[in-house]
């Protein structure tokens, strides 16, 4: 359940900065490295980031409510924590990315970096539910059956 509650809480603070990007009028900054060119908005990668964290939240919630098996508190914590890291370090290297001049080296991979971890800990938090939905659905059936 704090799980859930983390989750709606980023979900929340991220659609906010969301609007206030979108109401702020920030230029979406270009990232290009070698032969691959990107051009990232802020408002848009912010509702991506906060539809997925509402997402998660409200699996997390059901699969708390179904509850044989509540899926693993210190993985949450753990890939929650690596989620917040990244986006704190993704919005300071695209805070410091300018239009007016390429990027340097250790921006952009700082920048994978960020975008990597953040993966990870969505990967992880997805892992874990997974494996509390699969435990869950084992039981059940093993319960089912054994009570015939």
């Amino acid at each position: 359940m704090v799980m859930a509650k983390l989750l709606a809480g980023l979900a929340s603070v991220l659609a906010v900065l969301a609007l206030v990007a979108d109401f702020r009028r920030i230029t979406p900054f270009d990232v290009f490295f070698h032969d691959a060119y990107f051009v990232v908005a802020p408002s848009g990668f912010l509702f991506f980031v906060a539809l997925i964290s509402g997402i998660l939240a409200v699996l997390y919630f059901a699969i708390s409510r179904w509850r044989l098996r509540p899926p693993n508190l210190l993985v949450g914590l753990v890939s929650f924590a690596i989620i917040v890291v990244s986006l704190i370090a993704l919005s300071a290297t695209a805070f410091l990315v300018r239009n007016d001049s390429p990027p340097h080296h250790s921006q952009l991979y700082t920048l994978f970096g960020a975008l990597n971890g953040f993966l990870l800990g969505f990967v992880l938090l997805a892992a874990n539910l997974a494996w509390a939905f699969a435990w869950t659905l084992l039981r059940k059936v093993q319960g089912h059956f054994s009570s015939r």
